[in-house]
């Protein structure tokens, strides 16, 4: 099954490279998320294991998959981030998909990944804020997803 799962995503992902629209458009969104949230987790040059935890912990809430789809979904991201071209695809895929709300949980499961490891890098941050603005996010939910997750420590005081 994973390697079905890993084929089928590896077909997908020529498919972004090229902006060709193939795959199940699901399977497409799925793979667009996973993308921009591992942009995150790899901002800071530094992927933690806990990052990638969020990521699949998000990937469960995001689309209520199941903990093996989900498995090979972050394996097949971790794969192929490095070889990420352009964001703009994936970015395109949601924003054609999901509406304000879910944005909104989108822009959680960006928090969570960058504040897993309980350490936010600056690069982090301005990922999530060029996320933000690429997605049409307004900035009163990009900061009020950021304090939502990050609690206390979101507070500059």
């Amino acid at each position: 099954m994973i390697e079905q799962l890993r084929s089928h995503w590896q077909r997908l992902l020529g498919a972004e490279r090229s902006d060709r629209p193939e795959g199940a458009p699901e399977e497409r969104l799925q793979r667009a998320a996973a993308a921009l949230i591992m942009e995150v987790c790899r901002a800071d040059f530094d992927l933690h294991a806990e990052e990638l935890e969020s990521v699949r912990a998000s990937l469960i809430e995001l689309f209520r998959l199941d903990s093996d789809t989900a498995d090979a979904m972050l394996e097949i991201a971790q794969e192929d981030s490095d070889e990420l071209i352009s964001i703009h695809p994936m970015v395109r895929e949601v924003n054609a998909s999901f509406d304000a709300g879910q944005k909104t949980d989108i822009m959680r499961a960006l928090w969570r990944a960058a504040w897993a490891n309980r350490d936010l890098n600056k690069r982090q941050e301005a990922v999530i804020r060029h996320l933000a603005d690429l997605l049409y996010i307004p900035h009163a939910t990009f900061i009020r997803t950021k304090h939502e997750v990050l609690g206390d420590a979101a507070d500059p005081r």
